[in-house]
């Protein structure tokens, strides 16, 4: 992954997640996402930045992720979006990707 592919792939995500993600948890504070630049984003880096944004595409979105070993899919009514990756964090990622540059 390029650089230029991670900001990419983090303006779509912050495009669905809007300017906090909320973390649904006592000792992890919000992430605010609207003064970040996307190379400070770490959603390709971190489950604690990728989950919520999983959580919103099956939860408010009502699709389905599909997480196996080192592979993901997003799927949709009409598509479905596969990745493999090195690592299970960026398999997820880049699933999570194609599929909001589907939605674009």
């Amino acid at each position: 992954m390029t650089q230029e592919e991670i900001n990419k792939g983090s303006r779509l995500i912050e495009n669905i997640m809007g300017s906090t993600i909320k973390i649904e948890q006592d000792d992890v504070k919000d992430i605010p996402l609207a003064f970040l630049q996307p190379e400070d984003m770490k959603f390709h880096q971190s489950w604690k930045w990728l989950m919520p944004v999983v959580l919103k595409i099956e939860e408010e979105m009502g699709h389905t992720v599909v997480i196996e070993e080192k592979s993901c899919k997003v799927i949709t009514d009409e598509d479905t979006y596969a990745a493999e990756g090195d690592t299970k964090l960026k398999a997820i990622w880049q699933a999570i990707v194609d599929f909001l540059e589907s939605e674009g």
